[in-house]
């Protein structure tokens, strides 16, 4: 199966009105990606929802599988909430391949502040469909 990508994606569409506009540059290990949250992505007031920080995390963990020249989807995730991300609050989010065998990708994301305080960390297995 060949995945087209799509300019209205929520995480990185950057033709998608309501989409987190998310773009990222290559580093040594993988992407990374500056983002600094609104209110229509809340939760609780001034707290961003957890499902969109998910969001962020995995779609860090896929342009890292990108960036290593595979589309990949998840298979599974499991995500780590460690502080809450606050509306306004500029974040990068990195994501790195720690392993790769065949068509499974295993990676790794994590969002810090301006700080360096970790917001939240994933892993996750990736399954390649590009190839």
């Amino acid at each position: 199966m060949i995945i087209k990508s799509n300019h209205r994606c929520f995480a990185c569409g950057k033709d998608n009105p309501i989409g987190l506009k998310l773009q990222f540059t290559p580093t040594p290990n993988g992407v990374r990606a500056e983002f600094s949250p609104t209110k229509e992505y809340e939760g609780f007031q001034d707290i961003i929802h957890g499902g969109i920080v998910a969001t962020i995390l995995d779609e860090a963990i896929a342009w890292a599988c990108r960036a290593y020249t595979a589309d990949a989807v998840t298979g599974e995730m499991t995500v780590r909430y460690k502080e809450p991300l606050r509306t306004g609050e500029p974040v990068t989010v990195y994501g790195i391949i720690e392993k790769h065998r065949g068509k499974l990708f295993l990676g790794s994301a994590y969002i810090q502040d301006k700080n360096g305080t970790v917001i939240a960390t994933a892993t996750a297995k990736m399954v390649q469909v590009n190839k």
